[in-house]
């Protein structure tokens, strides 16, 4: 039988406030005292809101956390793509247009590091978690296509998609190693290596 739905999409700019006060609320929680010690009425009381009012938006906790790891992902991209002007594009500096996409996965990663920690397994435990993250990475990646694109007389590779997928899924594990996991490399230096080893896989270098 199908789910029923019983929250909805807020159009008003107070609904859509209010919604992000919610989501604003869950993070902080789900950082504090970790997804499964937090419940509904913790995050309505952290929001300000009343419980009735979470579930206007949300069914459940779980609603929300989707929403958060939908977020991490759209922030991440945003932030990627708003370093990369296009007098960047038009100058031709193959290395600093990697040096400053790189860069800019590894700020959003640093900058939500105790969220990512929080999110990251959940990913795997939770019921439709890892079809968000999917889905998301390839908005991700899509977008990266299309920036691609937009110099491909720079690159050698012709193949823009699997390009792009390469590119963020190699970033994205590196990147896991130096702040997350730990890696038998210094930091500094394996994240320079990755740079040049982009550098020569996409880039026209002659």
């Amino acid at each position: 039988m199908a789910k029923t739905i019983k929250a909805r999409t807020p159009v008003q700019k107070r609904g859509i406030e209010t919604k992000a006060k919610v989501v604003e609320a869950a993070k902080a929680l789900f950082i504090e005292k970790g997804y499964y010690k937090t419940h509904a009425l913790e995050i309505a009381a952290q929001a300000g809101v009343a419980t009735g009012t979470f579930y206007m938006y949300f069914n459940d906790k779980k609603e929300v956390l989707l929403e958060v790891i939908r977020q991490f992902y759209r922030q991440a991209l945003e932030k990627a793509m708003s370093v990369l002007d296009q007098d960047m594009l038009r100058s031709g500096d193959g290395r600093k247009i990697i040096h400053t996409l790189i860069q800019a996965l590894y700020e959003i990663h640093a900058s939500q590091y105790d969220l990512h920690r929080a999110l990251f397994p959940l990913t795997f435990l939770i019921e439709d978690g890892m079809e968000i993250s999917r889905e998301e990475e390839r908005a991700v990646i899509q977008t990266i296509a299309l920036y691609f694109k937009q110099y491909q007389h720079l690159l050698r590779v012709t193949n823009l998609q699997a390009a792009a997928e390469i590119a963020f899924k190699t970033s994205d594990e590196i990147i896991h190693r130096v702040l997350f996991w730990g890696s038998e490399s210094n930091g500094k230096e394996l994240m320079g290596e990755l740079e040049e080893m982009l550098f020569r896989y996409l880039m026209d270098s002659k």
